[in-house]
């Protein structure tokens, strides 16, 4: 009878240890993502667009642990940061183009503040489209109204060379070869196809 009644307390002991792994596992399936806005354009710095470490976010080995998995951005995680938008939006006063041989600065709003050197820490609004559709894939102000900060050294190419010049309260269209952008392997779920020339329009709030 003894040995029945531990054999009981056992049992009943081994179910309450599964059904409180199942609650564990319930919740991390469950916890919520992070959404970066500055993953959106990129941790890629390399002349053809399709390889690099990535650059942003530098500080510590543990960062640079955390950011292996990018390439570029991330693999599992990243597949919640650039979702693309549910509703296609097109970029105003753009007209799609087929190809894009070179880098283009286009100044919409001159500014008169500082002026942006290379390899400078800039804080930004931008709004980011596919040069052939015009079909917008992300937009920083979807995520609020707070700018994003990030050094030049961090990002695509075309943003490297392309935001150099520019001066605070000013806006600037940058449109951009795929290889000065993501070449053929873009980030997973950014609505950015392979090989895609981009546009993007850059409102600079500060530089660093």
């Amino acid at each position: 009878m003894q040995d029945q009644k531990g054999n009981m307390g056992v049992v009943v002991s081994f179910i309450i240890v599964i059904g409180l792994i199942g609650l564990v596992i319930y919740s991390l399936m469950n916890k919520p993502v992070k959404v970066d806005p500055l993953e959106g354009i990129g941790l890629i710095n390399s002349e053809d667009g399709a390889t690099g470490e990535p650059q942003a976010n530098q500080g510590g080995d543990s960062q640079q642990q955390a950011l292996e998995g990018e390439q570029p951005l991330q693999e599992e995680s990243q597949q919640n940061i650039m979702e693309p938008n549910k509703n296609v939006r097109s970029l105003s006063n753009f007209t799609p183009v087929a190809k894009v041989s070179k880098l283009e600065k286009i100044d919409t709003v001159v500014g008169t503040g500082v002026e942006v050197k290379a390899g400078a820490t800039v804080s930004v609004h931008y709004t980011g489209a596919v040069a052939a559709t015009g079909a917008i894939f992300q937009s920083s102000k979807d995520f609020g109204t707070e700018p994003v900060t990030f050094p030049l050294s961090g990002v695509i190419k075309g943003w490297t060379d392309g935001i150099p010049g520019m001066k605070v309260g000013g806006t600037r269209r940058l449109v951009i070869p795929s290889t000065m952008a993501y070449g053929a392997t873009p980030p997973p779920n950014s609505g950015i196809p392979a090989n895609a020339d981009l546009v993007f329009d850059v409102e600079l709030v500060a530089v660093k």
